[in-house]
């Protein structure tokens, strides 16, 4: 076993979302014009009570649509005193950018515009089939709410299907509030997964959280949930913020037009939804 990076450590991130908190993990930040923009990567369900959906005047379609209204989260980062002890934290005000509920992951911005003090790297994509069972991993989150927990283990299992879509299982001991932190391979220091539920054994009175269990969003999902909510600049250097954002926006006046459009013949209303308003 190796100790834990300082960059590794520096990037996680606790998240609250009104009364509910979680885990998240810095993936990306640039410096551009007015500063640095930075994204943090987190479960869904971290943020889900944050999601709103509200009927919103649509300019194109001349009449009120369905859209997606986002109260403002909050990041926490993290001080350390010794390279590894906890003296503090700072709380920034951090917007809700997209995200997939089937697949239990979202992607929120810093209002904050100074460089984090760390960035994760991504475990190479396509590199996926190197990977072991028994190899040694970390996972780190804000576990019950406190700064983060460090706990080690092994890669015990590959294609877990749950509801139709795979996870990893680790045996690094997870808990709740670890819900959208990071595993890392231990040997690299690179992002596998994201932690995101454990295992609970249930009784006639109670059920036990099996924490040695933990079942992690493998990295593959995290490329392809990049891909479907084009932020692709995040791990490819060929896109580009803007340009996504301008494709992204494309697309939502495409649908909009295609909702006219079966508005005009009579056909069944579709909702549409727009990620982009924000509380």
């Amino acid at each position: 076993m190796t100790e834990l990076s300082r960059e590794v450590l520096l990037a996680n991130t606790r998240i609250r979302s009104g009364q509910v908190g979680g885990s998240g993990t810095v993936v990306y930040s640039k410096k551009g014009e007015t500063g640095y923009s930075t994204y943090i990567l987190t479960n869904h369900h971290v943020v889900d009570n944050s999601i709103k959906t509200e009927k919103r005047w649509s300019p194109l379609l001349k009449r009120e649509i369905k859209k997606d209204i986002f109260s403002t989260v909050e990041t926490h980062f993290f001080k350390y005193q010794y390279q590894s002890r906890y003296v503090g934290a700072t709380a920034i005000q951090t917007d809700i950018m997209t995200y997939d509920k089937d697949e239990d992951l979202a992607l929120l911005k810093l209002r904050d515009e100074d460089a984090p003090p760390s960035v994760a790297r991504l475990y190479p994509r396509g590199e996926e089939s190197r990977l072991r069972l028994g190899m040694y991993v970390n996972v780190l989150g804000a576990a019950l709410g406190e700064p983060p927990i460090y706990t080690d283990g092994r890669l015990a299992q590959f294609g877990r299907e749950i509801e139709n879509k795979e996870y990893w299982i680790s045996t690094a001991p997870t808990i709740y509030g670890n819900s959208g932190g990071a595993c890392y391979l231990e040997e690299t220091g690179e992002l596998i997964g994201v932690p995101a539920r454990i295992a609970v054994a249930g009784g006639v009175f109670s059920s036990d959280a099996i924490t040695h269990l933990g079942f992690i969003i493998p990295i593959t999902r995290v490329y392809q949930f990049l891909d479907d909510q084009l932020f692709r600049f995040i791990y490819d250097s060929n896109y580009t913020e803007e340009n996504e954002l301008r494709e992204r926006e494309r697309r939502q006046k495409e649908e909009e037009r295609k909702m006219a459009a079966k508005e005009d013949t009579g056909q069944e209303e579709e909702e549409v939804t727009d990620p982009r308003d924000t509380e």
